[in-house]
């Protein structure tokens, strides 16, 4: 399959003035505002749970964390109408691997300086399902806290718990500041 070739300041120039339309009942900037407020919810949470799985048994359980708990502060931080995931170029789980559209985001957002202050988003509308699906990703840039378990120096313990519970891991050899990944909102209005 061809893959359209867009230079990373052409799409950056055109993710700045985001292709938005009404969704529903909800403008744009109440589907951002609420998209953000998902974000800071899961990955507040998410912290919270690795540092404290962290400071009770180490890296190893942290994974554990990732591995299990993650998916279920993302379960709920959704609803019908919201999900909330995360993806990134380099997955470790690869249930998380990125669509089309996610793809050339994170190239995009990978070319960004990634500041913790203010977070490098990008949004849209699509109806390519017949129905507006609003779409948001805002970057995961890799932290201090990140490097131990997605680092270039990972403790062999860590790496055999890593290769344990994700064989086909790509998510490693970050220094702090990379990209991680990205958090992804996605909302559809139910249908009547």
């Amino acid at each position: 399959m061809a893959k359209q070739i867009i230079t990373a300041a052409a799409l950056l120039s055109m993710l700045s003035v985001p292709v938005l339309a009404e969704t529903q009942a909800h403008s744009s900037e109440e589907l951002v505002t609420e998209a953000r407020a998902k974000v800071k919810a899961f990955g507040g949470s998410l912290k919270q749970a690795l540092q404290q799985a962290i400071k009770e048994g180490g890296l190893t359980n942290g994974i554990g964390v990732c591995n299990t708990v993650a998916p279920e502060i993302a379960a709920d931080n959704s609803s019908e109408e919201w999900t909330i995931s995360r993806t990134s170029l380099k997955v470790r789980n690869p249930d998380n691997a990125p669509t089309d559209w996610q793809e050339l985001q994170l190239l995009a957002m990978d070319k960004q300086p990634v500041k913790n202050s203010k977070p490098v988003e990008v949004w849209q509308v699509s109806e390519a399902s017949g129905q507006p699906t609003f779409q948001y990703m805002s970057a995961i840039p890799t932290q201090e806290l990140c490097l131990g378990c997605h680092g270039k120096n990972i403790d062999p313990d860590v790496q055999a718990k890593l290769a344990e519970l994700y064989p086909n891991d790509q998510a490693t050899g970050f220094s702090e500041g990379d990209l991680r990944g990205a958090f992804v909102v996605t909302y559809q209005p139910a249908t009547n």
